[in-house]
């Protein structure tokens, strides 16, 4: 008995280490990706943090936010390029935003409400500075707008060479 208890153990602290390698170690964003992003990418890049904010929650966030370190990524005011992001398509009622100047114009504040004002993002150690680099006039933001539940926003630092990936993906 006991050793059937012990290897259950087991099992379930190899299962548990491997959830929260996978947790840890999981990037979205891919090399190609970032050659869709920035016209000519070829650096390296690192994700440096991640927050989750899907689940239950009284705010009712349903995103999550990455962080990454680039190597000097230029900015083309013709890209993004996309086919497709994500495994889903392009249609024409895709609504898809080449990088622009922060901060915000109207549309995009009126697309991206929801996910810029659902939590205080300034309290999350990963995106203390969002708000901060989001209202900084040399800093260049994009999205994705597949319809109201699945969207995508980039923000390009363009001091830090950090680019903020938010995602909300169904629900």
């Amino acid at each position: 008995m006991k050793k059937l208890l012990l290897g259950l153990l087991v099992a379930i602290v190899i299962i548990a280490s491997y959830l929260v390698f996978n947790e840890v170690s999981y990037s979205p964003l891919k090399e190609n990706d970032f050659q869709k992003l920035f016209k000519g990418y070829s650096g390296s890049f690192d994700k440096t943090c991640s927050k989750d904010f899907l689940g239950l929650s009284t705010h009712g966030e349903l995103y999550e936010i990455f962080k990454y370190s680039l190597e000097d990524a230029v900015i083309d005011r013709n890209y993004p390029k996309f086919i497709e992001w994500e495994n889903n398509k392009i249609t024409n009622k895709t609504i898809i935003s080449y990088w622009k100047n922060c901060p915000l114009d109207k549309q995009s504040l009126e697309l991206y409400r929801f996910t810029l004002t659902a939590t205080d993002l300034s309290k999350a150690k990963c995106c203390s500075s969002f708000y901060k680099e989001l209202s900084n006039p040399k800093n260049f933001y994009s999205y994705i707008h597949f319809d109201g539940l699945e969207d995508y926003f980039l923000l390009y630092c363009t001091d830090s060479n950090e680019l903020y990936y938010l995602r909300r993906r169904g629900f």
